[in-house]
């Protein structure tokens, strides 16, 4: 579930994008789907519980809740899109993109000359007819900058058999789902794939991309032992370490020694110290 704060054209319009599982899941990790049926019911369930809340938290006086139960349109709306086939992942994919997208999109503005003012396009206003939005630059900066989230606060939550506890609670009956024993018979986490799309985010490169054939390889170990790491570098050449040979400092020509810089910056993915993949 994420939180938008935003509109089409960067208004302040505050609203929830959800994924759901559209049926029941059962203790044994069977689905059941849910029949096709009028949303109304939950229209009108969600605002008699969004209300009550709002009053026993003091956030909402009791006659102004009352005015708003009487309103002929709600001011709620719940709307679903169409279900998406459990190997549809490429799909859920997408829209997962899509909800956790930018409040605006680098495509759709351009600066106009020669005010400088910035030319926002977009989908058809009901409101105002048109398909753009002309800005001040002020006014454009302004209109981003209400949309920043506080400090801490989390746009995306997981709740339900998504969430966090309820994951755990399953990996807990299940230890070895997931997990790849070691010799030391301590289970150690396989990464998550993640850590792969960092790497190609920030490098610009496929980890799992063979360099010979282009296919994608698979991770069929995960090697912490550093007598062992050593043993592989030193046999693929790549060993540089205490005692290893390695080129002369260059010289300047100026008296100043530049060290030849061996070490190339990783981050640690839950303290696994390499992994070895195959193609």
């Amino acid at each position: 579930m994420t939180i938008h704060t935003f509109g089409e054209y960067l208004n302040f319009h505050p609203h929830i994008h959800a994924i759901v599982a559209d049926g029941l899941f059962c203790e044994d990790g069977s689905f059941h789907a849910a029949p096709t049926r009028d949303l109304r019911p939950l229209e009108n369930l969600f605002r008699a519980r969004l209300l009550k809340m709002l009053v026993e938290k003091g956030r909402l006086p009791p006659e102004r809740a009352e005015m708003l139960r009487k309103w002929k349109h709600s001011g709620f709306s719940l709307w679903r899109s169409r279900r998406i086939a459990p190997d549809k992942k490429d799909h859920a994919e997408r829209l997962a993109q899509y909800i956790i997208r930018n409040s605006f999109s680098m495509e759709k503005m351009e600066i106009t000359a020669p005010t400088g003012k910035v030319l926002y396009r977009s989908k058809m206003s009901a409101k105002t007819h048109r398909n753009f939005e002309l800005f001040e630059p002020t006014d454009f900066i302004a209109a981003i900058t209400q949309h920043i989230p506080d400090k801490g606060v989390q746009m995306v939550r997981y709740y339900g058999w998504y969430s966090n506890k309820s994951r755990g609670m399953r990996a807990k009956k299940n230890p070895s789902g997931g997990v790849l024993l070691m010799d030391s018979d301590a289970p150690r986490r396989i990464p998550s794939k993640k850590w792969r799309e960092l790497i190609k985010k920030v490098w610009e490169v496929d980890p799992l991309e063979c360099p010979n054939c282009g296919g994608e390889m698979k991770i069929i170990a995960l090697i912490d032992e550093g007598a062992v790491i050593e043993k592989i570098l030193r046999h693929l050449g790549l060993w540089v370490g205490y005692g290893a040979s390695r080129a002369p400092p260059a010289e300047t020509g100026q008296g100043y020694l530049i060290e030849p810089l061996e070490d190339d910056p990783f981050p640690d993915y839950e303290a696994i110290d390499q992994s070895v993949a195959t193609g």
